[in-house]
């Protein structure tokens, strides 16, 4: 195992948030800190959600001021973490979140003389930046390094804050996904997002009504919970939708089997960035169909590798749906070439990205000699 100079192994702390509320974001770095830690990295993670301490529970009912309070929480727990620590890997998204925990966690690990790179993956980051680029900008140059998981998340950031960018795609772990060739491809569908106007699930049901006038043992999958929940139970009910079912939330190690159950992932996000969701069921053999907003049509090409739709035209949605069912080449062509280009997001293409940037060349080194022995040679 390679040490640092202190003859300790290399050490990271990930910041982001903890599940529950699960999200992208925190399955990112849970599968960071896991991965990390099979190549020897002493990879730590503290949850910008952590909860009061029980004396201070009490502090959780003051709804208006409880996000900086957690703030103040956060940073003490951070400053207290950072002693051994080399590197600080923050998971940033917009809004609220980037002022409460992305400026404390930048501002104390550069005052700590820590290494920050500030990993930023907003899906509504134009309109974020854009309002904010004046009080941003600072915390983004403070940062030793800015990485996106996106070229559109790349453009938006160096439009908006005028800082370079490197892009770290997001992991998806292939080896839980296996891939299984759909053929017949079958119409069983699934949408995996938080049920809010922003993911835009209605669409998807009417996209199930269009697609069951044709095949009427046409089935949906509902993985997800949100506020629009019971508004969408009614609309199933009003419109006597079968074979709708609604699993609520599903641990990230669970989903390989709810998606062995599908052929056809539909996505109608109004506003997106990397939708992960989206690259696991495309490794796992889905034919995916969406819509392609923000950085979505950087990951699928249309016709290509998915099919992409407008925002709101559920009517396209179903389109797409009836397209691949009777026409099982064009499903089984777009299925394989999204498997391909899921390939850049496996760990062993991601850390050769990473690890340099935080200046752990020796364990790239040593974690590509582990997986491919026959790639060096001793001298």
């Amino acid at each position: 195992m390679k040490k640092n100079q202190s003859g300790k192994p290399r050490n990271v702390l990930l910041i982001g948030p903890k599940v529950p509320p699960y999200g992208g974001i925190a399955i990112q770095g849970k599968l960071m800190q896991e991965l990390m830690t099979g190549d020897g990295i002493d990879a730590s993670f503290l949850a910008s959600n952590l909860p009061f301490p029980d004396s201070l529970a009490f502090l959780d009912r003051l709804r208006g001021i409880r996000p900086f309070l957690r703030s103040v929480n956060f940073s003490w727990c951070l400053w207290r973490m950072l002693g051994p620590v080399e590197v600080v890997h923050v998971l940033a998204c917009s809004w609220l979140y980037f002022f409460v925990v992305v400026c404390p966690a930048v501002i104390i690990s550069r005052i700590r003389g820590k290494r920050v790179i500030l990993n930023y993956r907003g899906g509504q980051a134009d309109e974020f930046l854009r309002r904010s680029a004046f009080v941003l900008r600072p915390v983004f140059r403070m940062a030793h390094l800015v990485t996106a998981p996106s070229k559109f998340l790349v453009e938006v950031i160096g439009r908006r804050i005028g800082v370079p960018v490197e892009i770290v795609p997001n992991i998806v772990n292939l080896k839980r996904f296996p891939h299984r060739p759909r053929k017949p491809l079958q119409p069983k569908m699934i949408a995996t997002r938080h049920l809010l106007k922003l993911y835009d699930i209605e669409s998807v049901i009417r996209a199930l009504r269009e697609v069951q006038q044709r095949y009427a043992e046409a089935s949906l999958l509902i993985v997800g919970t949100g506020d629009q929940e019971n508004y969408l139970r009614g609309l199933v009910s009003e419109w006597k939708l079968r074979n709708v079912e609604f699993l609520g939330y599903i641990p990230q190690e669970k989903l390989p089997a709810v998606y062995d159950r599908c052929d056809i992932l539909l996505n109608a996000s109004l506003a997106d960035n990397f939708p992960g969701s989206l690259v696991e069921a495309a490794a796992a053999g889905l034919v995916v169909i969406s819509t392609g907003v923000g950085g979505i049509p950087y990951i699928f090409e249309n016709g290509k590798s998915a099919i992409l739709v407008k925002p709101g035209d559920w009517a396209g949605l179903a389109a797409g749906v009836l397209r691949v069912l009777e026409d099982p080449a064009l499903a089984e062509r777009l299925s394989l070439e999204a498997l391909r280009q899921c390939q850049q997001y496996d760990w062993e293409n991601v850390r050769r990205v990473l690890y340099p940037m935080y200046g752990f060349d020796e364990y790239l080194i040593d974690s590509l000699r582990r997986s491919d022995p026959r790639s060096f040679s001793v001298a």
